[in-house]
Formats: structure tokens, C-alpha cells, sequence
């Protein structure tokens, strides 16, 4: 099993859950973590964007994103090439307040297909690059959402080496206003990955990336500078839990490892252990144990399966402190990390 696919599955739902629980009591209060296939200074990898709001909050104008001063990134992927994909949840408020699902692939699309002069997300702005999310239902066409993308200026160089942004129609406008979202979609919570794009800093520590998220005055079409919160996401690096089998007792087995935060080995960190079953050719993890860290170090006991079981350590996606927010910061998330995929087989059955 590839360690992305796993990464990008365990990651996104544990994130966005964490986002869910931790902002579900207030009015606009969004959250941003970043989950990568590689958490090594000076290596390039996927990475994952997770951005996520609550249903009770106004709708969402404008998100920008900056990956970190030191970050790298290659933006001249030709139009029409298929860089990621994005998964989404939406409420379409023209049929219900239901959720409803989207995926879909993140493609490169022709920044001149976006006139600066009629931009209205970004006016007056040539990009270097842009990106369009094309999520939609399950047989039905998308609506692409464009994601302009550029190397930052000096005046921003202190925030992050590369600029992101995504802008998202008022839904709460009446059904004949031209500037609604169609069928008055209202964006909740997408993650959405690019494979071929970044190349980590070459030093150690934590990276800091930052998104302002600016809502709408609901029902004027009109973003709310004022409302603007900043939601950060945090990646150690180098990031790493190792993970082996080792002896034990009969009828037991023990996995043990160490865990690496931005190149230290900390106490009392929380790790969880995952266990999955291969059914129709796949394997779907689920949470079994969990424990915390001594000088990095970990160990699990467990008895040995009845069925060949597949297991892997994380340590989840954690609320942090907001470092030096440049607006009021609603959240700040570490990114999680997972060790490879151990493979654990039932005791022999002894001969008669």
C-alpha cells in the first residue's frame, strides 16, 4: 500500500474532524491543515491541503493560503495536465441542508483563460499559475473553481514563499442575483492534493502556513474584511515514526518504534495504533489502541489475530498554539505523521 494513499486518507478525515469538534460553538472560525507524502528537509513530495468551516458560519468569500518561506514550488505544469485531485463537502441550499459530496481532479489550467482586468477574485492581478478544482457529484459535470497561484512578492516574502488563492460565491443572495453561487452552494470543508508542485526547505524545524479566510456579510455579496481569520498549519520536519515488530511473549505480538518531532524525541506525545483486514482487495484501517511516547519511544502489545491483519501507528493531526497571527487566528493544526504498514500473521496451527 502506497504511504500517500494512506497519509491522504487517515489525515483528511482526522482533520476535519478535529476541525469540526474545535469550531463548532462560534460564528466564523475556519482551520487549515497540511498533511505531506514527506516530511524530510530539501524533498520534494504531495502535499495536502485541508480547508474546513462549520455550517453555522457565514459563507466563506475568499481563502489565501502560503506555504512557508524556504518552500519551493514548480508551477509551470502545462495546461490541461492533471496535477492532484480534491475532495469536497458542500450544502446546495436551492434542495436541501443536507451535505453532499464532491471529488473530482485538480488540473493546470492557462492563467491567460483569467484576465486581470476581469478578475473579480483577484483584480488587476496576472497569475504565473493556476489550478482548477473539478469537484463535482457523481456523474454530473463540474463546476471548476480556479485556484490562482504565484510566487509571492518581497512585500510578502516574510509570510510565505508561495501564494494561493481561492475565491467561492455568496449562496445567501436571492435566487435571481447574477453574483449567487449556482443552486446556492456553500462550501464547507475540501481537501485537495498536488503531486510535482513543492519541494520542502533544507532546514529543520517547524513550518508555518498560514491562511486568511475572509467571510461575506451574509446576504450583501459583499466580503467582510473585518471578519478575516487566520488558521495555520503546522509541519515538523523531519517528521517520522518508525516502526518494527519485535519479540514477545506466546500468542502476542509487540510493535515498537521511535518517534521523530522536527528532529527531537519528546515525552508524552499520543500516538494511535490502526489495524485493517484486506476485504474484496483493500484495506480499511480503523483505531484499535493508543498510547504515548517516552524519549520518542513506544511499544504495543497486542495478541496475535485470528486473520492476516495489517497495521501502522499515527500520530494524529493536534491542536497548537497560534504563533504570531497576523489577523485573529482561529486555529492551528500539526500536521499528523504515520509509519509504514506492518503485515502480522494469525499463530500456525499446531500438527496433530
Amino acid at each position: 500500500m502506497k504511504r500517500f494513499s494512506r497519509l491522504t486518507v487517515l489525515a483528511c478525515a482526522a482533520a476535519l474532524a478535529l476541525a469540526f469538534t474545535a469550531i463548532a460553538a462560534a460564528s466564523y472560525t475556519p482551520s487549515m491543515g497540511i498533511f505531506q507524502a514527506t516530511y524530510k528537509p530539501g524533498l520534494a513530495g504531495a502535499v495536502t491541503v485541508v480547508v474546513a468551516q462549520e455550517k453555522v458560519d457565514d459563507p466563506t468569500a475568499r481563502i489565501v493560503i502560503y506555504a512557508p518561506p524556504g518552500y519551493k514550488a514548480n508551477l509551470a505544469q502545462a495546461p490541461g495536465t492533471t496535477i492532484g485531485a480534491v475532495v469536497a463537502d458542500v450544502q446546495v441550499l436551492d434542495l436541501s441542508t443536507n451535505t453532499f459530496t464532491l471529488t473530482g481532479a485538480v488540473k493546470a489550467d492557462n492563467p491567460a483563460n483569467y484576465p486581470a482586468a476581469s478578475n473579480l477574485c483577484t483584480p488587476g492581478v496576472t497569475h504565473e499559475a493556476v489550478w482548477t478544482l473539478n469537484a463535482a457529484l457523481a456523474g454530473q459535470p463540474a463546476n471548476p473553481i480556479p485556484v490562482y497561484v504565484d510566487h509571492t512578492a518581497p512585500a510578502e516574502a516574510a509570510v510565505g514563499a508561495v501564494k494561493m488563492t481561492v475565491c467561492f460565491r455568496d449562496p445567501t443572495l436571492a435566487p435571481n442575483d447574477p453574483r449567487r453561487s449556482p443552486n446556492g452552494l456553500k462550501f464547507l470543508d475540501a481537501a485537495f492534493t498536488v503531486k510535482g508542485i513543492f519541494t520542502n526547505p533544507t532546514n529543520a524545524g517547524n513550518q508555518l502556513w498560514r491562511s486568511l479566510f475572509t467571510p461575506y456579510t451574509p446576504g450583501t455579496g459583499v466580503p467582510s474584511a473585518a471578519g478575516t481569520r487566520e488558521a495555520q498549519g503546522v509541519v515538523p520536519m523531519p517528521y517520522s515514526i518508525s516502526l518494527r515488530r519485535t519479540r514477545a511473549r506466546s500468542g502476542f505480538f509487540r510493535l515498537a518504534g521511535t518517534l521523530n518531532l522536527a528532529g527531537s524525541e519528546p515525552t508524552g506525545v499520543g500516538l494511535k495504533l490502526f489495524a485493517g483486514v484486506k476485504v474484496r482487495g483493500s484495506v480499511r484501517f480503523k483505531q484499535v489502541a493508543a498510547t504515548t511516547t517516552r524519549r520518542g519511544k513506544y511499544v504495543f502489545n497486542r495478541r496475535l489475530p485470528k486473520k492476516v491483519t495489517y497495521l501502522l501507528v499515527e500520530r494524529p493531526p493536534t491542536g497548537v498554539a497560534c504563533a504570531s497571527p497576523l489577523v485573529p487566528c482561529s486555529s492551528s493544526i500539526a500536521s499528523n505523521a504515520i509509519s509504514r504498514v506492518i503485515r502480522v500473521a494469525p499463530p500456525r496451527k499446531k500438527r496433530r
